[in-house]
């Protein structure tokens, strides 16, 4: 994926935890559109995750 401005694709969100899950993403070219799926599913439980936070450490 490209991350040059104006270029199509996912730039930094300003979260490292977050930009992390999201890098999985770039693995998409490179895999059988019948393996997306498992991909995007393992995006979002560790986006869940990483929002589920408490930023206080509480």
């Amino acid at each position: 994926m490209n991350h040059e401005p104006g270029a199509p694709g996912i730039g930094p969100t300003g979260d490292p935890d977050v930009d992390a899950q999201l890098q999985a993403l770039e693995q998409l070219d490179d895999l059988p559109v019948g393996e997306h799926q498992a991909v995007y599913a393992a995006i979002h439980e560790g986006l869940r995750r990483v929002l589920d936070d408490d930023p206080a450490g509480a």
